[in-house]
């Protein structure tokens, strides 16, 4: 087993060319011809996602946040790509061709909001793929949902604004989605959830009547990984393949 061969497996349901203009998607780390003895899946490579890896013998991190994403102008020593290097490992990050597939971030995330908000079986795509408007079966208050979408997303908290009306056209986008909040206003949503809403995105959404929601980048897009592993034992069921322990939320928080 070589990287090649799991970057063509990957490339197959979400082709690295699929990714937007501005993103850094592809291996970014090591050689094509590196030989693959295990492979650790994590959300971000961070030291102790290196760390880990070494642990479990694994020659390639899968990562879904690129571990390169602005020019590199130093490497140092605590730098995750400096260690992948010393260690010898190689690095595919696929980032916005995942969060497009279908299988991917945003198709796990209606997997998961589907039966828990009552959300009908298909709905509008949003942004060419990084979200979807869907009718949901029944009426929410602003308080329901919120605590729905904690317990359904794992949140430890949900930051919300409650919106002018019933909801019931729900859209929804992985990561940091908060640019989309007009689309889906156009699209007719009653509510939108996403991860990192900047400041200036709360009043947008009181003025418009919609009610806004906050579940976190971390929540709303680490489940791929567990399909993602899934997918990976199928498809090469003879190759040590782990989920991340270092897939934990990197936040901690006081109430």
């Amino acid at each position: 087993m070589q990287v090649k061969d799991i970057y063509r497996w990957l490339d197959g349901f979400a082709p690295f060319a699929t990714q937007e203009r501005w993103d850094n998607s592809g291996l970014l780390v090591g050689s094509m011809s590196q030989p693959v003895g295990g492979v650790l899946l994590i959300l971000d490579i961070s030291p102790a996602a290196v760390e880990e890896a070494a642990r479990k013998h694994c020659d390639l991190i899968l990562a879904h946040h690129p571990v390169i994403f602005d020019p590199l102008r130093q490497l140092s020593p605590t730098h995750p790509v400096y260690q992948m290097a010393q260690q010898g490992m190689a690095a595919i990050c696929t980032h916005t061709p995942l969060d497009k597939a279908s299988g991917g971030v945003n198709s796990t995330l209606f997997d998961l909001l589907r039966p828990a908000l009552a959300l009908e079986a298909s709905g509008q795509p949003l942004e060419d793929g990084f979200g979807m408007a869907v009718n949901s079966l029944r009426s929410w208050n602003a308080g329901e949902l919120a605590e729905t979408l904690k317990h359904c997303l794992d949140c430890t908290l949900v930051r919300y604004s409650p919106g002018s009306r019933p909801i019931q056209r729900i859209g929804f986008a992985c990561g940091s989605g908060g640019s989309m909040l007009e689309e889906a206003i156009e699209a007719g949503c009653d509510a939108f959830i996403t991860g990192d809403v900047k400041h200036d995105r709360w009043y947008l959404a009181q003025a418009a009547g919609i009610a806004l929601f906050d579940c976190g980048h971390y929540q709303l897009e680490v489940p791929v990984m567990r399909r993602l592993e899934e997918a990976m034992r199928r498809a090469f069921p003879a190759l040590p393949v782990y989920y991340g322990e270092a897939n934990r939320d990197p936040v901690q928080y006081q109430f």
